[in-house]
Protein backbone atom coordinates (compact mmCIF):
# COMPACT_ATOMS: atom_id res chain seq x y z
CA UNK A 1 0.00 0.00 0.00
CA UNK A 2 1.22 3.57 -0.63
CA UNK A 3 2.12 4.97 2.66
CA UNK A 4 0.52 8.12 2.43
CA UNK A 5 -2.98 5.76 1.97
CA UNK A 6 -1.35 3.81 4.81
CA UNK A 7 -1.01 6.58 7.36
CA UNK A 8 -4.72 7.63 6.44
CA UNK A 9 -5.90 4.21 6.63
CA UNK A 10 -8.07 4.96 9.88
CA UNK A 11 -9.68 7.15 7.92
CA UNK A 12 -10.40 5.13 4.72
CA UNK A 13 -11.52 2.38 7.16
CA UNK A 14 -14.39 4.71 8.68
CA UNK A 15 -15.65 5.76 5.24
CA UNK A 16 -15.54 2.35 3.98
CA UNK A 17 -17.86 1.27 6.49
CA UNK A 18 -19.97 4.14 6.03
CA UNK A 19 -22.06 2.87 3.14
CA UNK A 20 -21.69 -0.13 0.68
CA UNK A 21 -18.71 0.78 -1.93
CA UNK A 22 -18.43 0.25 -5.70
CA UNK A 23 -15.66 -2.20 -6.57
CA UNK A 24 -14.17 -1.92 -9.95
CA UNK A 25 -11.45 -4.17 -11.27
CA UNK A 26 -9.44 -3.44 -14.45
CA UNK A 27 -8.27 -6.80 -16.70
CA UNK A 28 -5.51 -5.03 -19.05
CA UNK A 29 -5.43 -7.74 -21.81
CA UNK A 30 -6.45 -6.86 -25.33
CA UNK A 31 -6.03 -9.46 -28.54
CA UNK A 32 -5.58 -6.47 -30.74
CA UNK A 33 -5.07 -2.51 -29.78
CA UNK A 34 -8.04 0.03 -31.37
CA UNK A 35 -6.89 2.64 -33.59
CA UNK A 36 -8.40 4.88 -30.99
CA UNK A 37 -7.67 3.50 -27.97
CA UNK A 38 -5.49 5.46 -25.37
CA UNK A 39 -6.15 3.13 -22.23
CA UNK A 40 -4.15 0.91 -20.11
CA UNK A 41 -4.09 -2.36 -22.45
CA UNK A 42 -1.59 -4.76 -23.33
CA UNK A 43 -1.68 -7.61 -26.13
CA UNK A 44 1.39 -9.23 -23.92
CA UNK A 45 -0.24 -12.66 -23.32
CA UNK A 46 2.09 -13.62 -20.86
CA UNK A 47 1.47 -11.24 -18.36
CA UNK A 48 -1.83 -12.64 -17.89
CA UNK A 49 -1.52 -15.24 -15.39
CA UNK A 50 0.91 -13.07 -12.97
CA UNK A 51 -1.48 -10.02 -13.51
CA UNK A 52 -3.81 -11.85 -12.61
CA UNK A 53 -2.59 -13.68 -9.17
CA UNK A 54 -2.10 -9.60 -8.52
CA UNK A 55 -5.10 -8.79 -8.80
CA UNK A 56 -6.23 -11.70 -6.49
CA UNK A 57 -3.75 -10.15 -3.73
CA UNK A 58 -4.75 -7.03 -3.81
CA UNK A 59 -8.38 -7.67 -3.70
CA UNK A 60 -7.62 -9.80 -0.54
CA UNK A 61 -5.22 -6.90 0.57
CA UNK A 62 -7.52 -4.41 0.27
CA UNK A 63 -10.58 -6.74 2.00
CA UNK A 64 -8.60 -7.17 5.12
CA UNK A 65 -7.31 -3.73 5.49
CA UNK A 66 -10.98 -2.12 5.60
CA UNK A 67 -12.27 -4.83 7.60
CA UNK A 68 -14.19 -6.56 4.50
CA UNK A 69 -16.85 -3.75 3.77
CA UNK A 70 -20.19 -4.04 2.24
CA UNK A 71 -20.14 -3.50 -1.62
CA UNK A 72 -23.23 -3.20 -3.55
CA UNK A 73 -21.97 -2.86 -7.39
CA UNK A 74 -18.95 -4.71 -8.83
CA UNK A 75 -17.94 -3.82 -12.68
CA UNK A 76 -14.84 -5.78 -13.96
CA UNK A 77 -13.75 -3.23 -16.67
CA UNK A 78 -10.46 -3.20 -19.16
CA UNK A 79 -9.10 -4.02 -21.43
CA UNK A 80 -11.09 -7.14 -22.34
CA UNK A 81 -12.36 -9.22 -19.41
CA UNK A 82 -14.03 -11.68 -21.34
CA UNK A 83 -10.22 -12.79 -22.68
CA UNK A 84 -10.21 -14.50 -19.29
CA UNK A 85 -9.78 -17.82 -18.68
CA UNK A 86 -13.26 -19.76 -17.14
CA UNK A 87 -10.33 -20.58 -13.78
CA UNK A 88 -9.14 -17.00 -13.95
CA UNK A 89 -12.87 -16.09 -13.98
CA UNK A 90 -14.12 -18.10 -11.09
CA UNK A 91 -10.73 -17.75 -8.92
CA UNK A 92 -11.48 -13.85 -9.20
CA UNK A 93 -15.14 -13.83 -8.27
CA UNK A 94 -14.36 -16.38 -5.17
CA UNK A 95 -11.34 -14.02 -4.00
CA UNK A 96 -14.04 -10.66 -4.11
CA UNK A 97 -16.48 -12.96 -2.16
CA UNK A 98 -14.05 -13.80 0.54
CA UNK A 99 -12.56 -10.07 1.21
CA UNK A 100 -15.47 -8.56 0.50
CA UNK A 101 -19.59 -8.28 2.04
CA UNK A 102 -21.44 -8.57 -1.11
CA UNK A 103 -24.41 -9.35 0.53
CA UNK A 104 -26.15 -6.08 -0.26
CA UNK A 105 -24.62 -6.13 -4.16
CA UNK A 106 -27.31 -5.29 -6.58
CA UNK A 107 -25.24 -5.22 -9.92
CA UNK A 108 -21.65 -7.24 -11.32
CA UNK A 109 -21.10 -5.86 -14.86
CA UNK A 110 -18.26 -7.27 -16.90
CA UNK A 111 -17.41 -5.60 -20.02
CA UNK A 112 -17.18 -7.90 -23.12
CA UNK A 113 -15.42 -8.02 -26.71
CA UNK A 114 -18.12 -9.18 -29.22
CA UNK A 115 -15.44 -10.98 -30.83
CA UNK A 116 -14.29 -13.06 -28.04
CA UNK A 117 -17.08 -14.54 -26.41
CA UNK A 118 -19.15 -17.86 -26.71
CA UNK A 119 -22.47 -19.23 -24.95
CA UNK A 120 -19.90 -21.37 -22.32
CA UNK A 121 -18.14 -18.63 -21.36
CA UNK A 122 -21.22 -16.55 -21.23
CA UNK A 123 -23.30 -19.01 -19.10
CA UNK A 124 -19.86 -19.71 -16.61
CA UNK A 125 -19.92 -15.86 -16.00
CA UNK A 126 -23.47 -15.54 -15.62
CA UNK A 127 -23.39 -18.69 -13.14
CA UNK A 128 -21.02 -17.15 -10.91
CA UNK A 129 -23.10 -14.38 -10.43
CA UNK A 130 -21.90 -11.58 -13.03
CA UNK A 131 -25.47 -10.55 -13.87
CA UNK A 132 -25.15 -7.69 -16.55
CA UNK A 133 -22.46 -7.48 -19.34
CA UNK A 134 -21.69 -4.77 -21.75
CA UNK A 135 -20.55 -5.21 -24.72
CA UNK A 136 -18.30 -2.70 -27.05
CA UNK A 137 -20.22 -2.69 -30.07
CA UNK A 138 -18.98 0.39 -31.33
CA UNK A 139 -20.96 0.59 -34.98
CA UNK A 140 -22.74 -2.04 -37.09
CA UNK A 141 -20.47 -1.34 -40.08
CA UNK A 142 -17.90 -3.49 -40.98
CA UNK A 143 -15.66 -0.81 -42.58
CA UNK A 144 -16.18 1.24 -39.46
CA UNK A 145 -15.20 -1.69 -37.06
CA UNK A 146 -12.25 -2.15 -39.47
CA UNK A 147 -11.06 1.28 -39.24
CA UNK A 148 -11.84 1.53 -35.57
CA UNK A 149 -9.30 -1.52 -35.10
CA UNK A 150 -12.04 -3.67 -33.64
CA UNK A 151 -12.11 -7.70 -34.26
CA UNK A 152 -15.62 -8.21 -34.32
CA UNK A 153 -18.15 -7.81 -36.92
CA UNK A 154 -21.49 -6.89 -36.74
CA UNK A 155 -23.09 -9.60 -37.27
CA UNK A 156 -20.67 -11.06 -34.11
CA UNK A 157 -22.09 -8.39 -31.99
CA UNK A 158 -25.50 -8.93 -32.86
CA UNK A 159 -24.60 -12.73 -32.06
CA UNK A 160 -23.22 -11.52 -28.67
CA UNK A 161 -26.28 -10.01 -27.45
CA UNK A 162 -28.44 -12.46 -28.52
CA UNK A 163 -25.70 -15.29 -26.46
CA UNK A 164 -25.73 -13.30 -23.35
CA UNK A 165 -29.54 -13.21 -23.45
CA UNK A 166 -29.32 -16.87 -23.88
CA UNK A 167 -27.05 -17.08 -20.75
CA UNK A 168 -29.17 -15.50 -19.01
CA UNK A 169 -27.94 -12.15 -18.75
CA UNK A 170 -30.61 -10.40 -17.03
CA UNK A 171 -29.48 -6.23 -18.09
CA UNK A 172 -27.36 -6.19 -21.55
CA UNK A 173 -25.68 -2.88 -22.28
CA UNK A 174 -24.16 -1.88 -26.07
CA UNK A 175 -21.74 0.73 -26.84
CA UNK A 176 -22.29 2.95 -29.55
CA UNK A 177 -20.01 5.36 -30.99
CA UNK A 178 -20.37 8.86 -32.64
CA UNK A 179 -17.67 11.08 -34.78
CA UNK A 180 -16.05 7.46 -36.66
CA UNK A 181 -14.43 8.94 -39.99
CA UNK A 182 -16.89 8.16 -42.90
CA UNK A 183 -20.04 7.50 -40.62
CA UNK A 184 -23.13 9.58 -41.50
CA UNK A 185 -26.16 10.35 -39.53
CA UNK A 186 -28.65 7.96 -40.99
CA UNK A 187 -26.40 5.05 -40.34
CA UNK A 188 -26.03 5.80 -36.65
CA UNK A 189 -29.48 6.09 -36.17
CA UNK A 190 -30.31 2.94 -38.32
CA UNK A 191 -27.89 0.80 -35.73
CA UNK A 192 -28.87 2.61 -32.62
CA UNK A 193 -32.50 1.16 -34.36
CA UNK A 194 -31.31 -2.34 -34.63
CA UNK A 195 -29.68 -2.52 -30.98
CA UNK A 196 -32.86 -1.47 -29.84
CA UNK A 197 -34.58 -4.06 -31.54
CA UNK A 198 -32.32 -6.82 -29.77
CA UNK A 199 -34.52 -5.63 -26.34
CA UNK A 200 -30.88 -4.90 -25.07
CA UNK A 201 -31.81 -3.11 -21.81
CA UNK A 202 -29.03 0.01 -21.47
CA UNK A 203 -27.06 1.74 -24.70
CA UNK A 204 -24.59 4.19 -24.25
CA UNK A 205 -23.21 6.75 -26.62
CA UNK A 206 -19.62 7.77 -27.05
CA UNK A 207 -18.20 10.49 -28.63
CA UNK A 208 -14.84 9.33 -30.39
CA UNK A 209 -12.14 11.06 -28.31
CA UNK A 210 -8.70 11.21 -29.69
CA UNK A 211 -6.97 13.88 -27.65
CA UNK A 212 -4.19 11.56 -26.96
CA UNK A 213 -2.11 9.79 -28.93
CA UNK A 214 -3.33 7.16 -31.04
CA UNK A 215 -3.05 5.75 -34.82
CA UNK A 216 -6.64 6.94 -36.14
CA UNK A 217 -5.27 10.40 -34.87
CA UNK A 218 -2.11 9.96 -36.76
CA UNK A 219 -4.31 9.00 -39.51
CA UNK A 220 -6.55 12.56 -39.20
CA UNK A 221 -3.30 14.47 -38.67
CA UNK A 222 -1.46 13.12 -41.89
CA UNK A 223 -4.89 13.88 -44.48
CA UNK A 224 -6.06 10.54 -44.97
CA UNK A 225 -9.20 10.90 -42.98
CA UNK A 226 -11.10 13.52 -41.92
CA UNK A 227 -13.49 13.71 -38.71
CA UNK A 228 -17.65 14.48 -39.28
CA UNK A 229 -18.02 18.36 -37.91
CA UNK A 230 -19.52 19.65 -34.37
CA UNK A 231 -22.31 20.38 -36.27
CA UNK A 232 -22.47 16.74 -37.52
CA UNK A 233 -21.85 15.40 -34.51
CA UNK A 234 -24.24 17.78 -33.16
CA UNK A 235 -27.06 16.57 -35.39
CA UNK A 236 -26.44 13.00 -34.47
CA UNK A 237 -27.01 13.42 -30.96
CA UNK A 238 -29.81 15.27 -31.58
CA UNK A 239 -31.18 12.84 -33.55
CA UNK A 240 -30.43 10.22 -30.68
CA UNK A 241 -32.52 11.75 -28.40
CA UNK A 242 -35.65 11.75 -30.10
CA UNK A 243 -34.84 8.22 -31.70
CA UNK A 244 -33.91 6.13 -28.91
CA UNK A 245 -36.81 7.45 -26.26
CA UNK A 246 -39.17 5.88 -29.22
CA UNK A 247 -37.45 2.72 -28.85
CA UNK A 248 -37.68 2.40 -25.21
CA UNK A 249 -34.98 3.89 -24.09
CA UNK A 250 -35.12 6.54 -22.01
CA UNK A 251 -31.98 8.74 -21.39
CA UNK A 252 -30.61 9.24 -17.66
CA UNK A 253 -27.08 10.82 -18.25
CA UNK A 254 -25.62 12.70 -21.19
CA UNK A 255 -24.35 9.89 -22.71
CA UNK A 256 -26.21 7.09 -21.60
CA UNK A 257 -30.29 5.67 -22.31
CA UNK A 258 -31.85 2.51 -20.22
CA UNK A 259 -35.19 1.15 -20.22
CA UNK A 260 -36.96 2.02 -16.56
CA UNK A 261 -35.12 0.56 -14.16
CA UNK A 262 -31.85 -0.53 -15.74
CA UNK A 263 -29.38 2.50 -15.42
CA UNK A 264 -26.56 1.82 -14.74
CA UNK A 265 -25.99 1.80 -11.12
CA UNK A 266 -22.30 1.25 -10.84
CA UNK A 267 -21.76 4.15 -13.13
CA UNK A 268 -23.80 6.45 -11.48
CA UNK A 269 -22.07 6.43 -8.02
CA UNK A 270 -19.19 7.72 -10.04
CA UNK A 271 -21.93 10.78 -10.75
CA UNK A 272 -22.89 11.03 -7.47
CA UNK A 273 -19.89 11.31 -5.99
CA UNK A 274 -20.50 7.92 -4.14
CA UNK A 275 -17.03 6.12 -2.65
CA UNK A 276 -15.43 3.41 -5.17
CA UNK A 277 -12.19 1.33 -4.84
CA UNK A 278 -10.74 0.50 -8.10
CA UNK A 279 -8.35 -2.18 -8.03
CA UNK A 280 -5.90 -3.05 -11.33
CA UNK A 281 -3.45 -1.08 -13.14
CA UNK A 282 -4.26 2.25 -13.96
CA UNK A 283 -7.86 2.00 -11.78
CA UNK A 284 -8.83 4.83 -9.43
CA UNK A 285 -10.46 5.36 -6.49
CA UNK A 286 -12.37 7.57 -4.03
CA UNK A 287 -12.65 6.87 -0.49
CA UNK A 288 -13.25 9.41 2.41
CA UNK A 289 -11.15 12.70 1.63
CA UNK A 290 -8.98 10.57 -0.78
CA UNK A 291 -8.72 10.20 -3.92
CA UNK A 292 -5.88 8.10 -5.51
CA UNK A 293 -4.74 6.21 -9.02
CA UNK A 294 -2.92 2.77 -9.13
CA UNK A 295 0.22 2.89 -11.77
CA UNK A 296 -0.16 2.38 -15.29
CA UNK A 297 3.08 0.78 -15.96
CA UNK A 298 1.27 -2.93 -16.12
CA UNK A 299 4.99 -5.07 -15.49
CA UNK A 300 5.55 -2.71 -12.76
CA UNK A 301 1.95 -2.98 -11.44
CA UNK A 302 2.30 -6.76 -11.69
CA UNK A 303 5.28 -6.56 -9.58
CA UNK A 304 3.96 -4.80 -6.92
CA UNK A 305 6.25 -1.67 -8.16
CA UNK A 306 4.89 1.79 -9.56
CA UNK A 307 4.33 4.93 -8.66
CA UNK A 308 0.40 5.47 -6.72
CA UNK A 309 -0.58 8.87 -7.34
CA UNK A 310 -2.72 10.24 -3.69
CA UNK A 311 -4.38 12.78 -3.98
CA UNK A 312 -6.79 15.20 -1.83
CA UNK A 313 -9.29 17.78 -2.81
CA UNK A 314 -9.40 21.47 -0.67
CA UNK A 315 -13.09 22.22 -0.18
CA UNK A 316 -13.39 24.49 -3.46
CA UNK A 317 -12.61 20.94 -5.72
CA UNK A 318 -15.01 18.86 -3.61
CA UNK A 319 -17.62 21.47 -4.51
CA UNK A 320 -17.11 21.89 -8.01
CA UNK A 321 -17.16 18.36 -8.57
CA UNK A 322 -21.30 18.36 -7.32
CA UNK A 323 -22.23 19.90 -9.91
CA UNK A 324 -20.05 19.20 -12.32
CA UNK A 325 -20.66 15.57 -12.11
CA UNK A 326 -24.21 16.22 -11.27
CA UNK A 327 -25.47 17.85 -14.24
CA UNK A 328 -24.47 15.07 -16.48
CA UNK A 329 -27.72 13.48 -15.23
CA UNK A 330 -30.71 13.84 -16.70
CA UNK A 331 -32.41 14.68 -13.09
CA UNK A 332 -30.42 17.42 -12.32
CA UNK A 333 -29.08 18.60 -9.27
CA UNK A 334 -31.20 19.82 -5.82
CA UNK A 335 -29.18 23.73 -5.62
CA UNK A 336 -30.68 23.99 -2.44
CA UNK A 337 -28.91 21.37 -1.06
CA UNK A 338 -25.34 22.68 -2.88
CA UNK A 339 -26.45 26.42 -1.14
CA UNK A 340 -25.91 24.78 2.15
CA UNK A 341 -23.12 22.98 1.93
CA UNK A 342 -21.34 25.50 -0.11
CA UNK A 343 -22.18 27.64 3.31
CA UNK A 344 -21.01 24.80 5.92
CA UNK A 345 -17.54 25.41 3.99
CA UNK A 346 -17.91 29.01 3.81
CA UNK A 347 -18.06 29.09 -0.45
CA UNK A 348 -21.10 30.97 -0.81
CA UNK A 349 -20.04 33.50 -2.89
CA UNK A 350 -18.37 30.94 -5.48
CA UNK A 351 -21.96 28.56 -5.04
CA UNK A 352 -23.74 32.23 -6.06
CA UNK A 353 -21.35 32.91 -9.44
CA UNK A 354 -22.35 29.37 -10.44
CA UNK A 355 -26.44 30.16 -10.39
CA UNK A 356 -25.76 33.64 -11.69
CA UNK A 357 -24.05 31.75 -14.85
CA UNK A 358 -27.10 29.16 -14.79
CA UNK A 359 -29.71 31.53 -14.52
CA UNK A 360 -28.31 33.58 -17.43
CA UNK A 361 -27.86 30.33 -19.66
CA UNK A 362 -31.42 29.62 -18.76
CA UNK A 363 -32.70 32.12 -20.67
CA UNK A 364 -31.11 30.52 -23.43
CA UNK A 365 -32.92 27.41 -22.83
CA UNK A 366 -29.49 25.56 -22.26
CA UNK A 367 -30.32 25.01 -18.60
CA UNK A 368 -33.87 24.27 -17.27
CA UNK A 369 -34.92 25.82 -13.30
CA UNK A 370 -37.87 23.92 -11.39
CA UNK A 371 -37.51 25.31 -8.02
CA UNK A 372 -34.02 24.65 -6.18
CA UNK A 373 -33.69 21.72 -8.83
CA UNK A 374 -31.75 22.15 -12.29
CA UNK A 375 -31.09 20.61 -14.92
CA UNK A 376 -29.34 21.20 -18.72
CA UNK A 377 -31.70 21.04 -21.54
CA UNK A 378 -31.95 19.53 -24.71
CA UNK A 379 -29.23 21.88 -25.98
CA UNK A 380 -27.57 22.21 -23.10
CA UNK A 381 -26.75 18.23 -23.29
CA UNK A 382 -25.11 19.28 -26.74
CA UNK A 383 -23.27 21.84 -25.48
CA UNK A 384 -22.15 20.21 -21.88
CA UNK A 385 -18.43 20.92 -22.52
CA UNK A 386 -18.89 23.97 -22.85
CA UNK A 387 -21.41 24.08 -20.00
CA UNK A 388 -19.26 22.37 -17.02
CA UNK A 389 -15.84 23.99 -18.21
CA UNK A 390 -17.16 26.45 -15.42
CA UNK A 391 -16.68 23.87 -12.51
CA UNK A 392 -13.00 22.79 -14.07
Amino acid sequence: MNPELDRRLPELQRAAQAEPLGLYLHVPFCLDRCTYCSFTTTRDQALQPATIRRLIAEVTAWGSALGRPAVDTLYLGGGTPSLLAPEELEALTVALRQAFDLGPLVEATLEANPGTVDLAWLSQARGLGWDRISLGVQALDDTLLARLGRIHGSAQALEALDLAERAGFQRRSADLMVGIPGQSLSKVVADARTLAATGLEHLSIYLLDLDKACPLRGEIDAGRLALPSEDEVADVFEALQAELPAQGLQPYEISNYARPGAESIHNTRYWERRPYLGLGPSAASQLGPLRWIESGVIPAWTEGRGDTEVQELDPAELLSEIPLLGLRMHRGIDWGALRREADRRNLRPLCDAWEAHLRNLAKEDLVIWEGDQVRLGARGMLMSNGILQMFV
